[in-house]
């Protein structure tokens, strides 16, 4: 049975959701101006790389045949699939509600409802997590999901590398990984900041990283010390990469980075590691996957308000950009602070709620009904 939590790491996952939050808020602010701020979208192969660590721990001693992968995927799947399904269920009540207005009043929209990246063929691939399979040439309805429709196809991947390489998989999981690489490398015009087209290859490099990571931790044949010193150095050495890459072949060493902080906090003591272990960075690790999904509904009917407010006042609130990258400003670096402070802080509220109402109640039945097999063994959740 696994037993073993790496608190840390849930702390780091909820300091990155936030990250990502923060990055797409349509919203202006200083940092939009400043070295590496597009760089923030790679905080996703941070999600990537740690969860094929944590898959790793949980499963790589457990998938032995077709019937535990059979086990692994449909776990896998309602722990992920009914989130995303109720925020895409959002999604189309509000272009339900677009299309249902607009048969009364002119709409200033700059796509009329399910059509382009909302159109209904997008909507069905959404559903079956495989929008982002290179079918519709974008990212669609919910964009942050791109990965995790990848992240579900990169688990079959991975269970089928397990029991492929059973006796040899430590020497599988890095061939594995940058062999993905260099079909990003190769192929992709952004390198790792593919998305809709080879976000699986981007996918499958970071959590075969990732796991290889766990392998690398659980040997002890790398043993962190140095506390505090060595964690501050760890995040100094992140800040710098993050400032640095950007959409070039710099990029695709982010899981690698990433996978240092891991090794690092995955055997912390010092005073980072306990912040990140505080309850308050606790409770954003339990609600990073809502936090991930539910920002990108409440920024999209954000968006829509502010382009009827502007189109009715005739105040001009847009500074740059448009459609799901239309960026607004209320007339001063303060108050756009505070409003994106308060989107956060909405975007947290109601994450919890969802993690209360969705998220843990696939999670608590699929444990009751897996908890006991038919002999009345107990089977490690």
């Amino acid at each position: 049975m696994v037993s073993k939590r790496y608190e840390a790491l849930d702390g780091w996952r909820g300091l990155a959701a936030l990250a990502i939050t923060f990055y797409h808020a349509p919203i202006d602010n200083p940092l939009r101006d400043m070295a590496g701020w597009k760089n923030w979208e790679l905080f996703v192969d941070f999600f990537f790389v740690l969860s094929g660590f944590v898959i790793m721990h949980a499963w790589g001693q457990r998938l032995v045949d077709a019937g535990s992968a059979r086990d692994f995927m449909s776990r896998r799947f309602w722990r992920i699939w009914p989130l995303h399904f109720s925020i895409l269920f959002a999604f189309f009540g509000i272009e339900m509600l677009k299309a249902i207005l607009q048969a009364f009043v002119a709409l200033p929209l700059e796509e009329a409802p399910f059509t382009a990246s909302k159109s209904w063929m997008a909507l069905l691939s959404n559903i079956t997590m495989t929008q982002s399979l290179n079918l519709h040439g974008t990212t669609t309805w919910n964009g942050p999901a791109w990965s995790i429709s990848v992240e579900f196809w990169t688990y079959l991947v991975f269970a089928a590398a397990v029991l492929a390489f059973r006796r040899h998989l430590d020497k599988a999981l890095l061939p594995i990984a940058f062999g993905a690489m260099l079909v990003v490398a190769w192929n992709s015009p952004i390198y790792l900041f593919a998305t809709h087209d080879f976000g699986l290859f981007r996918a499958i490099y970071g959590f075969f990283i990732g796991a290889a990571t766990y392998r690398l931790v659980r040997s002890e044949r790398f043993v962190v010390e140095g506390g505090t010193a060595i964690e501050v150095a760890v995040v100094l050495a992140l800040s710098s990469y993050l400032l640095a890459t950007g959409v070039n072949l710099s990029s695709l060493f982010a899981p690698l980075v990433f996978a240092g902080v891991i090794v690092v906090f995955s055997q912390g003591r010092g005073l980072l590691t306990r912040a990140l272990e505080s309850r308050p960075i606790q409770a954003l690790g339990l609600w990073s996957y809502s936090i991930y999904l539910v920002h990108a509904l409440l920024y999209y009917g954000l968006r829509l308000v502010l382009i009827v407010v502007e189109k009715v006042t005739k105040v001009p609130l847009t500074v740059s950009g448009s459609g799901s990258g239309r960026v607004f400003s209320f007339g001063g670096t303060a108050i756009d602070l505070l409003v994106i402070a308060a989107l956060l802080l909405v975007t947290i509220v109601i994450s919890a709620k969802t993690y209360r109402f969705i998220e843990r109640p696939f999670m608590i039945s699929r444990a009751r009904g897996e908890e006991t097999t038919a002999s009345g063994q107990t089977v490690p959740a």
